[in-house]
């Protein structure tokens, strides 16, 4: 039996099929018909779950493979489930995109909180501990539970050295700085150096920072206090303990204690 076919059918057939054939290769719809974009899902009630690995460091692509073999593609998107605490590279729970050299936490979690002194003091060297102002018995509350980075930034500038010889004295004057925080002590030292000669040089302050990491719990109090115990001053004007041989301590700076959530 013959059989005949419309020439003008089968041509519009064929333009259909490929023009439906891309449309349907070039947008993926979900929930809708009319996809506005190459894939677009529609939900009232429902979530996109990302695949859920477990990151070691953040320059590692592993455990995460290409499909067709070689490095990630670059923008492949992950849900870490893991944490690490190696002090580099460290990863935690959350969103990861592979940037082609790392991967790039897209919703880290963030708190900083920085305490800084209020008005200079001048110290002694007969006093012991004197008490840096605005940094003492002061309270941190953790927002979340994890590591935080505590920066301490200190301040110290040394008094008048005695007029002891003809030339030109150049001295030292030194201390210790204490920072206390939930009954545990750390100590550092600075030292600040003065002049005397044609002209008395003072106040020549040094600054220095130094961190700790600690493990805090979330929504918990921490009380700290920064202290400074200068040193015996001989050679200083009034061995350091008065007028203008006594130290400086943040004068044109001031001290800070800043907090700042890792991980």
């Amino acid at each position: 039996m013959k059989t005949t076919i419309n020439l003008t059918t089968y041509v519009f057939g064929i333009i259909f099929y490929f023009l439906f054939f891309s449309i349907v290769c070039a947008q993926v719809g979900i929930g809708t018909t009319s996809p506005n974009g190459i894939l677009d899902l529609n939900s009232s009630i429902y979530g996109l779950v990302l695949p859920r690995v477990e990151l070691t460091k953040s320059n590692i692509q592993a455990p995460v493979l290409n499909p067709d073999g070689g490095s990630l593609a670059i923008g492949t998107v992950v849900y870490n489930i893991n944490s690490t605490f190696s002090g580099s590279d460290d990863v935690t729970r959350g969103i990861y995109i592979w940037d082609g050299l790392d991967w790039i936490n897209e919703f880290p979690l963030k708190h900083a909180t920085i305490f800084k002194q209020t008005s200079y003091i001048r110290t002694k060297s007969n006093e012991g501990y004197k008490n840096v102002t605005g940094l003492v018995s002061q309270s941190f509350t953790a927002k979340y539970t994890g590591i935080y980075k505590i920066e301490i930034s200190v301040n110290f500038g040394g008094g008048h050295v005695q007029n002891l010889t003809s030339g030109t004295d150049v001295l030292a004057q030194k201390g210790n700085f204490k920072f206390t925080f939930d009954g545990t002590d750390t100590i550092f030292p600075l030292s600040a150096w003065s002049v005397y000669g044609a002209t008395q040089y003072y106040l020549i302050w040094e600054q220095a920072s130094i961190v700790i990491y600690e493990t805090l719990l979330a929504g918990s109090i921490y009380n700290f206090t920064l202290s400074f115990d200068q040193f015996d001053s001989p050679k200083f004007v009034s061995n350091g303990n008065g007028g203008n041989g006594r130290g400086y301590i943040g004068f044109d700076i001031p001290c800070s204690v800043e907090f700042i959530y890792l991980d």
